[in-house]
């Protein structure tokens, strides 16, 4: 990290303080035994706090049966977090002004924080997270750290932005290669100045990559980081590749299946306009969400039939143009494995990703050539391939075919109990199918985590899924 950088950027005497009802909020919150109607008084000293809360918590967004008249009766219908974090809210938006700049996007910023808010408390809600109103505050800061380089680095931080082409998923490694600090970070440190809970410091330390985050806070940042997707899909030119993203992620990190998120999707279109004007934030016009989704999903229906073009958005960076494919599968071929292995290994190192190999067998193809013939096997093999794509793809996985009975399978951002589970689920599949000729299945997996990545070799991964391949079929003739 540049010292003089961070130095530079924490000293600035223009970074955004807090107000002082933000302050007493915080100091009153922070004692467990505070008195709700001592909380009640404080935010009723500003009335136009006050009229905004009372606002918000009568909107749709919230969805209460009856309405709130007064401060002390939002704490008792929904308890104090809620309106401390929407306290906070309010008061930090109005805190963070950035300098005026015709380069500056300020609609993208606020869209983008606002975008995220709503769908990370929405992801909160589905899984019943004890406190969706952080993940919603959480999303809204997440940023904070640009705007304060903004303020602090003016014209040498705008050309880092501008360095981006207006791709926030390139804002980390620009300021990385420019500044040696960034963003996520930065906004952590101002979190941690203003006092602010741990439950708001940590997703905006680990909004950028999530999997990284303390075990405590980790269902939390997801949210936030799914929050991001969501903004990305309603606003992506091309919403394909970030709504497969999002289904992936979701089932990987939270466990919810593609109607959960849709559903998710419609209720964040549904209220994202209410809350811009509830803020008085201006995030442009906005799309529909259903008609966004509707278009996204047709535009999957037609990538699916194109082949390679399907893997995931993330996977599919890995590939930088190798478009090598079995002819008869039409999964990657193994000089593409080989090259997106040692990519996939790239991105742990510098990401704080887990990459996942999965080796697939069939074995006894060839005495079913020997009764059946090669139609059968090929059958074989093509129903092999579908399935793998069927389980895994959905999961985030790269599947290739490495010879004529082996697959692997390429799971970047997820566990090793998580693919084990998939892939228990793909032998249970297989073993369904009923394949003539005494066909059976077994894997073998690896993983590297960031920890020791530096040193980490592709292949020494592949060879550790081969042995835990191997040793999964000697178990399966022991038991035969």
């Amino acid at each position: 990290m540049n010292q003089d950088a961070l130095d530079k950027i924490l000293s600035c005497s223009s970074l955004p303080s807090l107000p002082a009802v933000a302050v007493q909020v915080i100091e009153l919150t922070s004692d467990p035994s505070v008195k709700l109607e001592d909380l009640a008084r404080t935010i009723e000293n500003d009335q136009g706090l006050a009229a905004k809360i009372l606002r918000t918590v009568n909107s749709s967004f919230f969805g209460l049966r009856r309405r709130c008249a007064t401060i002390d009766r939002a704490l008792v219908m929904l308890g104090l977090n809620p309106v401390k974090n929407l306290a906070l809210g309010f008061s930090l938006v109005s805190a963070m002004k950035p300098p005026a700049s015709e380069v500056f996007d300020q609609i993208a910023y606020w869209r983008r924080g606002l975008y995220t808010a709503v769908g990370a408390r929405c992801f909160a809600e589905e899984i019943r997270l004890d406190e969706p109103d952080e993940a919603f505050l959480a999303g809204l800061l997440q940023d904070i750290g640009v705007m304060a380089m903004l303020i602090a680095l003016g014209d040498e931080y705008l050309d880092v932005l501008a360095n981006t082409e207006g791709d926030h998923r390139r804002l980390v490694r620009e300021e990385l290669d420019t500044l040696e600090v960034q963003h996520p970070d930065i906004g952590a440190m101002l979190a941690k100045r203003w006092r602010l809970p741990d439950q708001l410091v940590i997703p905006v330390k680990y909004h950028e990559r999530p999997t990284a985050a303390p075990a405590e806070q980790a269902k939390l940042v997801r949210c936030v980081a799914l929050g991001n997707l969501v903004h990305d899909v309603l606003t992506d030119e091309q919403p394909a590749a970030a709504l497969r993203r999002l289904y992936q992620k979701a089932q990987s990190w939270l466990g919810l299946n593609t109607d959960a998120v849709d559903g998710i999707m419609t209720e964040v279109g549904k209220h994202i306009g209410e809350v811009a004007k509830l803020f008085n934030l201006d995030t442009g016009s906005y799309r529909d969400s259903d008609e966004v989704l509707a278009e996204a999903q047709r535009q999957m229906v037609s990538i699916n039939r194109g082949g390679v073009d399907s893997i995931p958005l993330g996977l599919n960076e890995l590939l930088a143009g190798k478009t090598d494919t079995d002819p008869m599968t039409g999964l990657l071929s193994r000089t593409c494995f080989d090259e997106v292995m040692q990519r996939a290994l790239a991105v742990v190192r510098e990401d704080s990703e887990t990459v996942v190999l999965v080796e697939f067998a069939i074995d006894g193809l060839g005495p079913l050539q020997a009764t059946l013939g090669q139609e059968a096997v090929d059958e074989a093999v093509v129903g092999a391939a579908i399935m793998l794509r069927k389980h895994f793809e959905p999961a985030g996985g790269i599947c290739c075919r490495l010879s004529k009975s082996l697959f692997g399978v390429i799971v970047l951002g997820s566990t090793e109990g998580e693919a084990e589970r998939i892939a228990g689920d793909l032998c249970a599949d297989a073993e369904a199918q009923a394949w003539a000729g005494g066909l059976s299945v077994a894997t073998g997996m690896a993983s590297q985590s960031p920890e020791g990545a530096s040193a980490a070799r592709s292949e020494d991964v592949v060879a550790k899924a081969a042995r835990a391949l191997q040793a999964a079929r000697i178990v399966a003739r022991s038991a035969a």
